[in-house]
């Protein structure tokens, strides 16, 4: 996502509210914390609430700057990058299901087919302090760029960008065609165990045009929403020659229109598209399963001044989410399913000491889960090397300012792990927030035929690593509360910490993506249990699957 000014707070949040929100929490966390440790009763449901919403075991997914693809997927056919594999691999292991990887994002829409280049070739900006690792300005897919796809691990699911920025049918179906070959076509072979599921017709069209940010696209006044909504029908149809569309319960990849970033409402909000004919032609809407937006919660700005907890501040991540409720709601009423195909923290590739921090953890468990509760069906995390909210570096040349000179995860990755463990494997699990009264403890309910089997549950005190670290002792009241019980626990030394997080005992910090020591779990005894400041808590109930 281009930087956008003025947008390094929450999208559609009036200035004066947000001010309130936080002035309101920040003082909550100052009382909480001068207490130390204190008790909080978390009351549990009677039933299963009948807004629970389904889980989907890809959930938490992955968008990937099509300008380094290589560098994710491996840099040849048959040679993967086994780092990235095995980190992906200790997600599916956890729900049964491969993470969902979106290909795309602002360089999909600077890619040309250059077939002289065996993979890929591109050109990129000098960095600036605004962005000190800019996306390529033009990027040349060669012969083997979308065959790479056969290099990720059985069972992973793949969204594939095509460039609609170019208005250039003829550019537009040759990738398109680069793409069927790959997965349908003569080398569909290397790629056999791997699915190609959607295929994304541009990023963010909002911004192809006049916007009211200061940034504007190639396009003037006459790029409209009506405009865009012809033109996505158009080339839709075109490519449609080339892959081998179907409707989602047909094994066949389905198109996605959207990819809208917010920042344009509220005409470009998924509704004008569906207003104005999107899914009108019969064939295109049987091909047409999902409708994407993106969403952050800011914008980074190199003169902020960082506030630790202020990412993960509990009213401001939801006056964020809700500012996607009309869209998800038309486009669910609409027959289609709705995700968010980009997300993170702070646009422009993150904010340091926010993004990159244990603090992140702890906002992306909440964000993750907060859109579930919410009907979103997946929430794909955007990356690119060296991008400071990325959750996996997949190189040795990324300055994401951990200092770290080999490929590592960042703390966001143990947020993956505590939602698809929370998710299961049971590919029947159910999730609403629990509410509390309490602004810096969130707990959310996940339910396996109607019962209450897991309870996932954050502090989100801040604590920087001087004197006594504070925590709740959370006390379960109501049915079940006396139910056999174990906890995992996310733990780390301080909100600003970079590294020295464990996951059930666990180090995920490796040179190999293999966890470290054993994973170990507490008994829940008389119904309580102590959680510090900047941690997470995995309830289960009985015998842990």
């Amino acid at each position: 996502m281009p930087s956008k000014p003025g947008s390094c707070y929450p999208m559609g949040i009036p200035g004066i509210v947000l001010s309130l929100l936080l002035a309101l929490a920040v003082a909550h966390r100052a009382a909480a914390a001068a207490g130390g440790a204190y008790d909080f009763t978390l009351q549990l449901p009677s039933q299963m609430p009948a807004w629970a919403q389904k889980l989907s075991p890809h959930l938490a997914g992955f968008s990937l700057e099509m300008d380094r693809w290589p560098d994710w997927a491996g840099q040849e056919v048959g040679k993967p990058n086994e780092y990235f594999n095995q980190l992906l691999r200790n997600l599916g292991d956890r729900t049964g299901h491969m993470p969902f990887l979106r290909i795309g994002a602002n360089s999909e829409d600077r890619a040309t087919i250059d077939l002289q280049f065996q993979v890929m070739n591109k050109t990129f900006p000098a960095p600036t302090e605004a962005v000190p690792n800019p996306e390529a300005d033009h990027i040349y897919i060669g012969r083997d760029f979308y065959a790479l796809s056969g290099n990720l691990p059985e069972g992973t699911s793949f969204m594939w960008g095509l460039n609609l920025k170019s208005l250039n049918e003829t550019e537009t179906v040759s990738q398109a065609r680069l793409l069927a070959e790959a997965f349908q076509g003569d080398r569909a072979n290397l790629t056999k165990h791997v699915h190609l599921v959607h295929v994304e017709l541009g990023n963010e069209p909002d911004f192809y045009g006049l916007t009211r940010l200061g940034y504007n696209g190639p396009y003037g006044p006459e790029w409209t929403v009506l405009n865009y909504t012809n033109t996505w029908v158009l080339f839709a149809k075109a490519v449609s020659k080339e892959i081998e569309f179907g409707p989602s319960c047909s094994g066949k990849p389905t198109l996605v229109p959207g990819a809208l970033t917010g920042f344009n409402a509220p005409e470009w909000t998924p509704e004008g598209p569906l207003l104005y004919g999107l899914l009108d032609d019969s064939e295109i809407r049987a091909k047409t399963s999902k409708f994407s937006e993106h969403a952050y919660s800011g914008g980074f700005d190199p003169r902020r001044i960082v506030r630790p907890g202020e990412l993960m501040d509990k009213l401001s991540v939801r006056a964020n989410m809700s500012t996607r409720t009309s869209g998800r709601l038309s486009v669910r009423a609409s027959g289609l399913s709705y995700f968010l195909g980009e997300t993170n923290s702070y646009a422009n590739h993150g904010q340091p000491g926010l993004s990159n921090t244990v603090e992140s953890a702890l906002w992306a468990t909440d964000w993750l889960l907060l859109g579930a509760s919410n009907g979103i069906e997946r929430l794909h995390f955007h990356h690119g090397v060296g991008f400071r909210y990325n959750t996996i570096q997949p190189t040795d040349e990324s300055d994401d300012g951990l200092n770290i000179t080999r490929p590592h995860i960042l703390p966001s990755y143990h947020a993956f792990l505590i939602v698809n463990e929370a998710i299961g494997k049971s590919g029947d699990s159910y999730i609403a927030e629990l509410p509390t009264s309490n602004l810096t403890l969130t707990a959310y309910g996940v339910w396996e035929k109607k019962q209450l089997r897991r309870i996932v549950i954050l502090n989100t005190q801040v604590y920087l690593g001087s004197g006594v670290k504070p925590s709740i002792q959370v006390n379960l009241a109501g049915p079940g509360a006396t139910t056999p019980a174990t906890v995992k626990k996310l733990l780390s030394n301080a909100t600003t910490s970079y590294t020295g997080l464990t996951w059930a005992g666990q180090s995920f910090e490796t040179a190999s993506g293999i966890p470290e020591g054993a994973a170990s779990s507490e008994e829940v005894r008389g119904a309580s249990f102590n959680l510090p400041a900047s941690s997470i808590a995995l309830l289960t109930f009985g015998a842990e699957q």
